[in-house]
């Protein structure tokens, strides 16, 4: 009897043991769980190197305009439906801002442009400008750059060329999801980031 009960308890201490040596093991792949603001912001560096890589100024990476970019992206993540009437620049009514049904003809563009001072509440009260891109399979910073390049209206956003050339940007937002990417563009300064 008291050799079971020994056997029963070394079983016990191996299984345990098992257990907890399991729980301690990193993710699969061998990487680490990266967090989602070191995730937006690796983003947004990636966005200010390819700006650099043709020789454009890097953009200073706005608090403020990161907050709108995840915002915008909580949103699209959860209530966009592509191939509606309100393209991907569009508000849902289930947050604290203003809806908006931004079409193709840019009625509502002044909707899209106010939310730095909507979701800041005042403290970045410039107009922000947005970039969108969207991919069926989970999204990667080079698979949004893709996308923009392959857009003559993004991409002179996104390089200064076009009816962008006279705008200087100051501040940069960014943030990727699983299938949606944005880049927050505006020309002053975010107070917030002194």
């Amino acid at each position: 009897m008291r050799s079971y009960a020994l056997r029963c308890l070394i079983t016990v201490v191996v299984a345990s043991s098992l257990l907890l040596s399991c729980a301690a093991l990193p993710p699969a792949g061998g990487g680490r769980v990266e967090p989602p603001a070191d995730r937006q912001q690796r983003f947004a560096d990636t966005v200010n190197a390819y700006r650099a890589a043709r020789r454009l100024p890097r953009i200073e990476v706005s608090p403020s305009l990161m907050a709108v970019a995840r915002a915008h992206l909580d949103d699209l993540e959860r209530r966009h439906r592509r191939g509606g009437q309100c393209n991907m620049h569009s508000w849902s009514t289930a947050g604290a801002w203003s809806a908006c049904c931004y079409t193709p003809d840019h009625a509502a563009a002044e909707c899209m442009w106010n939310k730095p001072r909507e979701i800041t509440r005042g403290v970045y009260s410039a107009p922000g400008y947005e970039i969108v891109a969207h991919y069926t399979d989970p999204i990667t910073p080079t698979r949004a750059l893709q996308i923009w390049q392959e857009s003559p209206a993004h991409h002179a956003m996104l390089m200064n060329t076009g009816r962008w050339e006279d705008n200087t940007w100051h501040a940069l937002g960014a943030a990727i999801g699983e299938h949606y990417a944005v880049v927050w563009f505006a020309e002053e300064r975010d107070p917030a980031a002194y």
